[in-house]
């Protein structure tokens, strides 16, 4: 039986009840499959960090239903790592998640180095406490305790806030290659759009708490005027390819991935 998460008329309220009661969602209905690669867009206070607790199983919606798989196949990283740090090592941290299981020792073990491994933390940092880290190995730490449980859906919220260019490039190398070894489902938000086009191909949108959109790179590409009007923008390379063939070039704007749309900067080049 195939794996997903599925969301029917999905509502959340802040402080219901009260005069700062504030809607987060709005009636979300949403299904997210196995092998997916989705980037959930939107203005500040669309409600993307709030769609990816209700997803996690971790914040129960005011109205509506959610059905959320079992057995830690759901895991979300949160945007500011270092607050969830309680360990006293890098290696605990990553561990107590597969010791909550019921795993045995030399399970715990070997789950723990290959999260720490696929990650790229140095081992000489693994004995060391997570705030002696920096801000790019917090990050690389946070997500090797997510990947520690094994999770067929990982949700990201700003993987990439803080970050220095070169940690970027690492940290999309990483997913990357997580994605491809795994199969595992990877959601995530992203203020970065030129970060989050190369690592997704679904593309949600989220507005005032309502999804707007349930769309593509390509086809946002070729019709921009949602992100416009929501003051985000397209990816570079699509927003070059548009404004080309805005001008006669004979290039296609609609391209789904990155890839696709180097290539269309080749054909121009000839």
């Amino acid at each position: 039986m195939a794996l997903e998460i599925r969301l029917s008329g999905v509502s959340v309220d802040y402080y219901p009840g009260t005069a700062w009661q504030t809607r987060a969602l709005a009636g979300v209905n949403l299904l997210v499959g196995e092998n997916e690669e989705i980037a959930l867009l939107g203005p500040g206070g669309a409600g993307k960090s709030t769609l990816l607790r209700v997803m996690a199983g971790l914040l129960a919606p005011g109205k509506g239903q959610v059905l959320v798989p079992e057995g830690g196949r759901v895991a979300l990283a949160l945007q500011e790592p270092q607050r969830g740090f309680f360990a006293a090592t890098a290696w605990e941290e990553v561990a107590f998640g597969p010791e909550n299981f019921g795993l045995g020792a030399g399970e715990v073990e070997e789950r723990v180095r290959w999260a720490l491994s696929a990650v790229g933390l140095p081992e000489e940092k693994w004995s060391r406490s997570p705030f002696a880290l920096s801000g790019g190995e917090q990050r690389r730490l946070a997500l090797a305790a997510v990947l520690s449980m094994r999770p067929r859906f990982l949700l990201l919220d700003e993987p990439a806030a803080g970050l220095d260019a070169w940690g970027k490039r690492d940290l999309g190398r990483i997913l990357r290659e997580l994605v491809k070894k795994t199969g595992m489902t990877l959601v995530m938000t992203g203020h970065e759009v030129d970060f989050v086009f190369p690592l997704t191909r679904r593309v949600l949108v989220l507005a005032r708490g309502r999804l707007a959109a349930d769309t593509t790179w390509g086809r946002l590409g070729r019709d921009p005027v949602l992100l416009e009007q929501l003051g985000l923008e397209l990816p570079t390379a699509l927003r070059l390819l548009r404004r080309l063939a805005e001008k006669g070039a004979p290039v296609d704007p609609g391209q789904e991935s990155l890839e696709g749309a180097i290539e269309e900067f080749r054909k121009l080049l000839g």
